[in-house]
């Protein structure tokens, strides 16, 4: 049955109306439709299924594929290392003979053999004249002459262009060295001999150069890809192009060669100690095929094998671009501490001096690669959580970044927060808002707290950035509480709800040492102490609009249902003992006017006692004081009207009913909240206790003053 249903909703004429209309022809009662309903969900559930499925396979098809392309990558750029040594190899093989003579020399071939040490002296007071003047133009560039025997190859001005549109970027001066290519950058803002700034110093055996076809307005121009990143430049002209590419591809080769010879007089050493130590002293040698005086290369300065770095250091760089490539940021890391620690103690000769500088380059990928995953952009996705951060933070906490990790930490985590904020619809009631509001600020905000305390344990400066990050974001929370929750609509025992669950989910951030609760306070004060006020003006407005239609006739039910009822309804509000209060079987001693006031006193009283901080505490004793003085006046002022004299005791009962157990249980309710006794409400028992007594002595009317001058 379902194979059917599916055929026929996948058919290539398939026409919903039309299927429709005959469903509902051939159906007989609203019952096969329902079952026909039925299966069209199920059909639609076990397709969204399926699809859920097949996006998570591609998308693990995807990562799978990605990781691939990146180990293909790699494999690519040593595939072209290793054809470009193959290629200097078979060209130095080329120029040797089978008896190991050389072939005629060119001048400078005959110059050295005259004289060698001359020669070598004077290229080497070139070199040093050709770095020197590097030193005047170039800003920043004074390591390079560490390296004893690094010579000046070629030079010339560039311009960079974007990989993108090929647009120019900058301008640039190029030096290529018998071991590097330096890249510094024009200070255009600057008048001197100091023209340029030392921007990177790659070294050679990471340059690969590749020509690029001229289209449109780009013309000569090249790439050069130095794993793992690419640059392309453009030339002046097609002359100086070819030129570059040239002299990139020679010296790579001629390095090769030099080292390669260098190895083979090493080999020679280890095996024949004693008679190259009696060549090396004989300047004449007439066998010296491989003396190094009579064949002075430039390219050749490299350390004796038996005094050179191990293996795994000199592939030290290539296994950084690889983990950093294939995103293993942990072996990574792993490998720049073994790195570090070798360096340290290490001779501090030039050669260990720029491979520690080329570590640290590798160091500076790594952290720029490393912040790319905490830094928000538009097209990057926010899900994960802190616990997706954690990684990258704690690996850069590791590499002495911690400043920038924690500032990019709390701006990755500051991004999550308003996602989830933006996502919040008002919907339903303003407690419901608030209720979402606060679970998912304050969850954010205690979630970020603990990860912040694992990634950052033991960083004073971090924690005090967090502090202030923390603050800034209850401001953020405040303005959005605010506007939602005070305004016309809303009524008192809403704000206090709403301001009350703010506060208790403050008090949890202060419990793991996060005190958010001044700030809370600070922020919302005004608005809250606006409230209390209006509340109270309401109530005592209240109390003089019931005394002018209060006739001081006691409640009296239908039936005993509805006097029961009543009970309960007291009982609700936290009133006991309402039942002695009961004059027969269907008449209570107390009249509509003190019902109301108290169901309306102890509601206010809930309300104010949740907006009871230390800030608030004077403004709500007052209105609680503002608010009971107002109904004793209106039974004080109701004893002295004549036209009541027949209703004198049941002023008198509803009086002690408001003295007794009204004013004690919100004397009660108000000592469990604050702590302490109300300043004011006892003290209305003594000033109001002519109320409740016949005594005519005792009957003077106590001094009132206006609310209005008392509490205002």
């Amino acid at each position: 049955m379902a194979d059917l249903l599916v055929k026929k909703l996948t058919a290539e004429d398939y026409n919903a109306e039309k299927y429709v209309q005959g469903l509902s022809q051939s159906s007989v009662g609203d019952l096969e439709l329902r079952q026909q309903r039925q299966r069209i969900h199920h059909l639609a559930e076990e397709t969204n299924a399926q699809l859920k499925k097949n996006v998570y396979m591609n998308y693990i098809q995807f990562i799978d594929t990605a990781k691939e392309i990146s180990y293909l990558e790699s494999e690519m750029y040593q595939l072209s290392h290793l054809i470009t040594e193959q290629k200097s190899l078979l060209t130095s093989l080329l120029e040797l003979s089978i008896t190991g003579e050389r072939g005629p020399g060119s001048a400078a071939q005959e110059m050295i053999e005259v004289n060698p040490q001359e020669v070598r002296e004077k290229r080497n007071r070139e070199n040093r004249k050709k770095l020197t003047a590097l030193l005047e133009k170039i800003e920043g560039c004074s390591h390079v002459m560490e390296v004893e025997m690094r010579q000046l190859v070629f030079d010339g001005d560039l311009v960079e262009l974007s990989q993108d549109d090929y647009s120019a970027t900058q301008r640039i001066h190029a030096y290529l060295l018998n071991d590097s290519l330096m890249i510094a950058s024009w200070l255009s803002d600057r008048r001197g001999p100091v023209r340029y700034k030392f921007e990177v110093l790659y070294p050679l055996d990471q340059v690969l150069p590749v020509n690029i076809k001229d289209r449109g307005n780009t013309k000569n121009a090249f790439k050069l890809l130095i794993f793992p990143d690419t640059r392309v430049f453009m030339a002046p002209t097609a002359k100086s192009k070819q030129d570059w590419l040239d002299e990139i591809e020679r010296t790579k080769a001629a390095k090769v060669s030099v080292e390669q010879q260098q190895q083979q007089q090493q080999q020679q050493k280890d095996r024949h100690p004693s008679i190259c130590k009696e060549d090396s002293l004989d300047s004449n040698n007439p066998f010296g095929e491989d003396d190094e005086s009579g064949s002075f290369n430039p390219f050749l300065e490299v350390e004796p094998a038996s005094m050179g770095p191990p293996e795994w250091v000199l592939e030290l760089p290539e296994e950084l671009d690889q983990a950093i490539a294939q995103r293993n940021f942990e072996e990574a890391v792993t490998l720049i501490d073994n790195g570090r620690e070798f360096f340290d103690t290490s001779p501090k000769t030039p050669a260990y001096s720029e491979m520690r500088r080329a570590l640290e380059g590798r160091v500076k990928s790594l952290v720029e690669v490393l912040q790319g995953e905490l830094r928000v952009t538009p097209d990057k996705s926010l899900q994960g959580g802190p616990r997706a951060a954690r990684r990258a933070t704690t690996l850069l906490v590791h590499l002495n970044k911690s400043s920038q990790a924690c500032e990019l930490f709390l701006g990755h985590r500051g991004a999550i927060l308003k996602a989830g904020l933006k996502r919040l619809r008002l919907e339903g009631k303003t407690v419901l808002y608030v209720r979402q509001l606060c679970s998912i600020f304050f969850h954010n905000l205690l979630e970020t707290a603990r990860e912040f305390t694992k990634a950052f344990p033991a960083n004073p400066s971090c924690t005090s950035a967090f502090v202030v990050w923390a603050h800034g974001e209850i401001n953020i929370f405040c303005s959005m509480f605010s506007r939602h929750v005070f305004t016309s609509q809303s009524s008192l025992t809403t704000v206090a709800e709403c301001v009350s669950r703010a506060h208790h989910h403050c008090q949890q951030l202060a419990d793991i040492g996060l005190e958010l609760t001044f700030s809370l306070h600070t922020l919302l004060l005004k608005d809250v102490e606006k409230w209390i006020r209006d509340g109270r003006d309401k109530m005592v407005e209240a109390v003089k609009l019931r005394a002018q239609e209060d006739t001081w006739k006691t409640l009296k039910y239908d039936n005993r249902d509805k006097l029961n009822k009543f009970i309960q309804d007291m009982r609700d509000i936290g009133v006991a003992n309402v039942e002695s209060y009961v004059m027969d079987e269907l008449s209570v001693g107390l009249t509509n006017n003190t019902v109301q006031f108290t169901r309306a006193f102890l509601g206010f009283l809930e309300d104010v006692l949740r907006l009871l901080w230390p800030e608030t505490h004077h403004l709500v004793d007052q209105a609680l004081t503002a608010f009971f003085s107002a109904q004793l006046r209106h039974c004080h002022a109701s004893l002295s009207e004549p036209s009541l004299k027949n209703e004198v005791s049941t002023i008198r009962r509803n009086s002690a009913f408001l003295l007794d157990v009204i004013l004690t249980l919100g004397e009660h309710r108000y000592a469990e909240t604050a702590g302490h006794a109300h300043p004011s409400l006892p003290g209305l028992h003594t000033q109001y206790a002519s109320l409740t007594t016949t005594n005519p002595a005792a009957s003077t009317a106590p001094t009132i003053c206006k609310y209005e001058s008392n509490f205002i």
